[in-house]
């Protein structure tokens, strides 16, 4: 405890000292408003987290315990985390800026909000549907009904479960925070009003375009987050590992199913640093739902995209309305709409390719030497540290005085961002598995003469194929909404146009930002849905279920 508080106060003096030499040396005149915006930054993250945290249990429970609400909120909740966040966040701010002035803090809230609260529902409901039946039938058998069963068996089992998926809540919060506090809607530039650290390295680096200070804020941030990370996460990680929280039966984190994916929790160590990164919510995602269960979710979302037009439009949108919109801007792009998919498409498997590349042989070096693990152990908890999204500003400027061509330099700075966003899920996931070959595997190996190549072709990549497939499935998720983001470059001045690089992404953010053309932009999200589920269920699930003849058990 006296170390924890020994951290917590050098921790808040040294984010103290950073404000005071960056208010002090760095002259802009947005500078003297730090100390607002990384409190507004740091509470606005908090308090949606802990309405995530409350709202992912209990739903959660409700959803694991009762068959009618598993039918009708699974589907519909499943169906919403595989649409890009990033893709109907322009339909959302269009829908919530129509309710009046408290829409732009509403609009920020609400994409925090869908940015967090879906890992802790899915940790929950995997936790629950993982407990034991021995354990249900005897809590059954002593009379543990109601409050009491949710006291003494549920909630302990949900607790590491609600912890890690807390972990991904907050990370993701950081994530996205500088698209929820620097939102460009039909020509203007539109913020909360107590401002923020995202709104305000946006505006260092998009209005000012000042690279040093746009630097200097990324380490702020980073350190922040860091900061945070080691001072709560990683100890109650701890705690939830020991068996604090579970009095009633002891829980693995490891979530190892049918499919072989290896293990749902991994830990990366380095001295006394743990850095947990949950991947459990996978499985539940790739699970096989009913015929009921599909047309239950399709029917919800549905009714969601009426009721947000109709909020939009004042009224159910008609034939009317409809072909209006498609007679609008951005609609005149539509002809290419094949040749921007492809373009969009071909960005992401670049990025996945490198990524991979760069992970596998990351993953198996630390995984394997030390000398390597004390490298790229740390670069992991840096990289995880930086918020992806804050990073664009500073790489497209850094890039853009390097070329001098503006659209080359975005098109690098999306490729750059998609790898930084998608390798670290893929690199956490094959150290976890190559730790866990069972030893007596590299016993045989070594006792068969496998060494070098031969090695690793023949034992380390079949053994580690579940956990690429899991960590490809959890970076392509990520890699859409970086490329909604990364595609598209708003501009801080009415006369000069905002910057984009052809794509689906940028039409989306056309759609949504620029035009303000809902109809396009559901149009446009349709699209986007539709090609996340097809390859999700054409390559994802069946990768996996090809790959689970690679699971090994000793």
């Amino acid at each position: 405890m006296r170390r924890y508080a020994i951290s917590f106060i050098l921790g808040l003096l040294i984010i103290c000292g950073m404000t005071w030499l960056i208010m002090t040396f760095v002259s802009n005149p947005e500078i003297k408003n730090l100390p607002l915006y990384t409190f507004s930054t740091v509470s606005r993250i908090v308090v949606t987290l802990l309405i995530s945290v409350v709202w992912g249990v209990s739903f959660g429970i409700f959803a694991a315990t009762n068959r009618v609400a598993s039918l009708i909120l699974t589907p519909f909740i499943d169906l919403l985390q595989s649409i890009p966040i990033l893709g109907y966040f322009p339909m959302v701010i269009s829908f919530l800026f129509a309710l009046g002035p408290l829409g732009v803090e509403f609009s920020v809230i609400v994409l925090l909000f869908t940015s967090m609260a879906w890992a802790i529902f899915f940790g929950v409901l995997g936790a629950i549907r993982g407990i034991p039946t021995n354990v249900t039938e005897s809590a059954r058998s002593f009379g543990l009904t109601g409050w009491r069963y949710t006291r003494h068996v549920l909630l302990p089992a949900i607790a590491p479960a609600v912890v890690s998926g807390a972990n991904l809540a907050w990370c993701d919060g950081w994530f996205f925070m500088i698209a929820a506090e620097y939102i460009q809607y039909k020509g203007d530039v539109i913020a909360p009003s107590s401002g923020g650290l995202g709104y305000l390295l946006a505006k260092v680096a998009y209005f000012y375009k000042d690279m040093n200070l746009a630097i200097i804020l990324l380490v702020f941030i980073t350190f922040i987050v860091v900061y945070f990370n080691t001072l709560t996460w990683h100890r109650l990680m701890e705690r939830a590992s020991t068996g604090t929280f579970k009095p009633i039966f002891r829980m693995d984190l490891s979530g190892v199913g049918k499919l072989g994916i290896a293990k749902a929790t991994g830990w990366i160590h380095l001295g006394k640093l743990h850095w947990p990164r949950s991947l459990s919510l996978v499985p539940q995602r790739l699970r096989k739902y009913t015929h009921i269960e599909k047309i239950v979710a399709t029917v919800l979302a549905l009714s969601a995209v009426f009721f947000i037009l109709y909020t939009v439009f004042g009224q159910f949108p008609t034939f009317a309305i409809i072909q209006e919109g498609f007679n609008k801007p951005p609609a005149n792009e539509l002809v290419l709409l094949p040749l921007l998919i492809g373009l969009t498409m071909g960005r992401l498997t670049i990025a996945y390719g490198i990524s991979l590349a760069v992970a596998i042989s990351m993953g198996v070096l630390a995984a394997e030497h030390k000398r390597f693990a004390t490298v790229f152990y740390p670069l992991y908890d840096i990289g995880q540290g930086v918020p992806i999204l804050a990073l664009f500003p500073v790489i497209f400027l850094g890039l853009n005085g390097l070329i001098g061509i503006p659209r080359i330099a975005l098109e690098l700075t999306c490729i750059i961002m998609l790898i930084f966003d998608m390798i670290w899920y893929m690199f956490l996931n094959i150290v976890s598995a190559v730790k866990n070959i069972p030893t007596e595997i590299k016993e045989v190996s070594q006792l068969l003469g496998f060494k070098g190549v031969k090695r690793i072709t023949h034992i380390v990549i079949p053994s580690i194929l579940p956990s690429i497939v899991t960590g490809s499935i959890l970076s392509w998720g990520t890699g859409w909404n970086t490329i909604i983001f990364a595609e598209y470059m708003p501009s801080t001045e009415p006369s000069i146009p905002p910057l984009s690089i052809p794509g689906l992404g940028s039409l989306l953010d056309k759609a949504g930002y620029e035009f303000g053309n809902t109809v396009v932009l559901v149009f446009l999200l349709s699209i986007v849905a539709i090609i996340v589920l097809l390859i999700e269920g054409l390559v994802w699930r069946r990768l996996l279920r090809k790959f689970e003849k690679y699971h090994v058990e000793v």
